[in-house]
């Protein structure tokens, strides 16, 4: 007899019994309820055993935000089986490596994606079964109201693996995080709890739902009952907002990334009717909760940080917002956290080190990689527990709320300093007129290392600012050692697949030779080399 209350797939089950013609999730072309997407997930179930998928295998699912992708997700779920998302535009080689490390029975994809799924396989070698029109049946029979009986509950437990999220790989080889079904439903009812999701709740997800944020929105919406509106991205503000608009949705998830997209434009949109906005992933900059709530009034603000490996690690009750503006927060409902100093001490509070978290939203491990999982997961206070060791240099103050500083990796010596790239990027975006920021290292045969600032200026049409403008800015509110040695002003700046700033092709632009001539859509300053 297999236990459900803690399975993920248990979500969707309750909230299509209890509430069967809520809607349940939207896009531009396809609408369904409760009832009509747990038939739909039902479908994907049945086709998947079909095709030989029992539980425990692994299924990748290439599709962008969308109806569809809701559908199939849940259908992997159901049947007992794996998912393993991966981001519709991800390259041919990257597709590769995950198909041959996690082995996958069978491929969900648009047909969009179907060429590209198709020449990753060839490239594996793998005869395995490309499910590409599947999805378009499937939704289309639980619009028409068609029944299909749900398959038994899968002969898994909480302990078993519900999602294989692939890293992105930007800074090295990807590495799949494995997330049991305890993890997931954890993350979900700790992180709807505080944010106070219900069942009247419309949320408006343009984050990837590739990336566990936006997966996530998916989980927690069966959780409460609530709507996902579903957006293909927010590479186009414009339209992005104008849906956000039409949409009515009353939650916005964001990126950091996403706010200078959003503040130049959210005043040409009714967006009264969204009532909370949450940032992830990177901490959020005092200045860009500025944006938000300039751009947003009537919402409440929740600036929270996370890794993929734990989903979320704090979020900063919004009350606090006014007295502790740079800090990301304390720790999630159920978990707990430390930092861990350079001589290996725990501290709670008043301390300076590399966090650590302890709780059942902590990954199982990395795929296939069992020494970068010992690097990550270590022993905790209690004999046979393991906890996450984040790779995070944060601060924790004196009442414990925690203040990131970098990535243990990313702290910079400069002429013998630590310089954390987070205090430069903070100095550059309180400027006026920069509207993104990131800041990474770079060799130096003297100094041992500089850094690099690469920045983007906000579009309002009354932009200034010269290169040595922002130099001068930085020499009046840094210490002379952590002032840019370069400062490259884009047009916009490259991303990753999941919206992220892709750190690797911004270390490639600043790497490569320089040209004679200014190329037009950048400018560069050599202040300090």
């Amino acid at each position: 007899m297999f236990a459900t209350h803690s399975l993920l797939i248990d979500f969707l089950a309750k909230a299509a019994e209890t509430r069967p013609e809520a809607p349940a999730v939207r896009d531009a072309h396809h609408a369904l309820s409760y009832q009509a997407l747990l038939m739909a997930a039902a479908r994907i179930a049945r086709t998947l055993r079909a095709c030989g998928v029992s539980p425990g295998d692994r299924v990748l699912l290439s599709c962008p935000n969308s109806v569809g992708f809701v559908v199939a997700y849940w259908g992997i779920v159901a049947c007992g089986a794996v998912a393993v998302p991966l981001n519709p535009g991800t390259p041919v080689a990257k597709l590769a490596f995950v198909l041959k490390d996690c082995a996958p029975a069978a491929v969900i994809g648009d047909p969009n994606s179907a060429d590209t799924l198709r020449a990753a396989l060839a490239q594996t070698g793998q005869a395995t079964p490309l499910l590409s029109d599947a999805l378009v049946t499937c939704i289309a029979a639980a619009q028409a109201g068609e029944v299909v009986e749900t398959l038994p509950a899968p002969q898994v437990i909480d302990q078993d693996l519900a999602t294989l999220i692939y890293t992105s790989g930007s800074t090295g080889t990807p590495k799949g995080v494995m997330l049991s079904h305890l993890n997931m439903t954890s993350a979900a009812r700790s992180v709807a709890s505080y944010l106070g999701y219900s069942a009247g709740d419309r949320i408006f997800c343009a984050v990837p739902m590739t990336f566990d944020y936006g997966l996530h929105q998916i989980t927690m919406a069966a959780l409460c009952g609530a709507e996902v509106y579903a957006e293909p991205g927010f590479a186009q503000p414009l339209f992005g907002l104008k849906h956000l608009a039409q949409s009515r949705a009353t939650v916005f998830p964001v990126v950091p990334t996403m706010v200078p997209l959003i503040a130049p434009w959210a005043e040409r949109f009714d967006l009264s009717a969204v009532r909370l906005v949450s940032s992830t992933a990177a901490a959020l900059h005092v200045e860009l909760i500025d944006q938000l709530e300039a751009a947003l009034p009537q919402a409440t603000v929740f600036s929270m940080y996370g890794l993929t490996e734990c989903h979320r690690c704090t979020y900063l009750p919004p009350e606090q917002l006014g007295k502790r503006r740079s800090s990301v927060g304390l720790a999630i409902p159920n978990t707990e956290m430390w930092v861990v100093d350079a001589a290996g001490e725990m501290h709670r509070h008043s301390a300076t080190g590399e966090l650590v978290i302890r709780g059942s939203t902590v990954m199982k491990g990395y795929w296939n990689n069992p020494d970068a999982t010992a690097k990550r997961l270590r022993p905790g206070p209690f004999p046979g527990e393991q906890v996450l060791y984040t790779g995070d240099t944060c601060r924790l103050d004196d009442a414990g709320y925690l203040y990131f500083v970098g990535r243990s990796d990313d702290i910079l010596k400069i002429a013998g300093e630590k310089v954390a790239p987070s205090e430069v990027e903070a100095a550059l975006i309180a400027h006026p007129e920069v509207a993104e920021v990131c800041v990474l290292g770079a060799s130096h045969p003297v100094h041992g290392q500089v850094c690099h600032a690469h920045v983007t200026l906000t579009q309002t049409g009354t932009t200034t600012s010269s290169d040595q403008d922002l130099i001068q800015w930085c020499k009046s509110r840094l210490d002379s050692h952590a002032v840019p040695a370069r400062i490259l002003i884009h047009d916009q700046m490259p991303r990753t697949q999941n919206g992220k700033l892709d750190r690797a092709a911004l270390q490639a632009i600043a790497a490569a030779p320089r040209p004679a001539a200014k190329a037009p859509h950048s400018k560069d300053l050599t202040a300090a080399e």
